[in-house]
């Protein structure tokens, strides 16, 4: 599909850079907005993906689904351990495997963190009514989907 403002090309290459732009400006929104409670970008999301895990995931799985370094997941958890969002403790079949669990501290944080992140989400798209919003969110997911 063409629109006026140039050829197919033009366009895939348009909506990429815009995307970029769209996630460099979350980004550094997220880290204002998750610093008023003590958090990173990174150590919110660490926590959030710990939470949908059930409270309890293996730290490289963890790596892989945040697509970050390991030594940067490893930095971030660190700190969410020293206060006392999280517990690391060794794999029980793998010792060589540490085990993320998510603590009542934690549990309490996560809670704050998803009535943020809705608040941060209706302020980005603040200009996007709920249907525009839709139709964008169905228009990525048909990108993201895999043969």
């Amino acid at each position: 599909m063409k629109n006026a403002k140039g050829s197919d090309l033009d366009n895939h290459l348009a909506l990429y850079d815009l995307i970029g732009t769209l996630a460099r400006r979350r980004f550094q929104d997220a880290e204002r907005w998750f610093a008023g409670l003590g958090l990173n970008h990174t150590e919110a999301r660490l926590l959030n993906l710990v939470s949908q895990q059930k409270g309890e995931v293996a730290q490289d799985v963890l790596s892989g689904m945040i697509f970050i370094d390991r030594t940067n997941v490893g930095r971030a958890l660190k700190s969410l351990e020293a206060a006392g969002y999280i517990e690391r403790r060794k794999g029980e079949a793998d010792k060589r495997t540490y085990m993320v669990r998510i603590t009542a501290e934690g549990r309490k944080v996560i809670a704050s963190i998803g009535k943020l992140r809705k608040r941060m989400a209706r302020e980005f798209f603040s200009d996007l009514s709920a249907e525009e919003a839709g139709r964008i969110l169905g228009l990525l997911e048909k990108s993201l989907e895999t043969d």
